[in-house]
């Protein structure tokens, strides 16, 4: 009898070991490197709105600001949030007004 507790309290305490301990693998890249296609960076881009916005708005904004842009790389969504809170004597209203912000760098492929 003693051996089956003694087995089970092993099992236990193993399964309890196992559970708390974990392998984390790391996957980098070997190298990295943008010989693959040439390209001249522009500029950064930036463009507001109201309502959510895509890549073609921001591509628009982008060949607005410079003419000869073929694309827009490293882009950035950001949401800016506004609440404005008014209180009247005991009723208190609040109102949100969202903001998205793209973000993107303007490049021109080398012919």
């Amino acid at each position: 009898m003693k051996k089956y507790i003694f087995f089970g309290i092993s099992c236990l305490l193993l399964l309890l070991v196992m559970a708390c301990t974990t392998t984390v693998t790391y996957t980098e890249p070997r190298f990295y490197t943008n010989a693959v296609t040439s390209f001249d960076i522009l500029g950064e881009v930036v463009y507001e709105s109201k309502d959510r916005v895509g890549y073609n708005e921001l591509l628009r904004a982008a060949r607005n600001m410079y003419p000869n842009c073929d694309y827009v790389i490293d882009i950035m969504v950001d949401q800016k949030l506004t609440v404005k809170t008014t209180v009247f004597f005991f009723l208190t209203s609040r109102s949100e007004v969202s903001t998205w912000v793209m973000r993107g760098t303007a490049i021109r492929y080398r012919k």
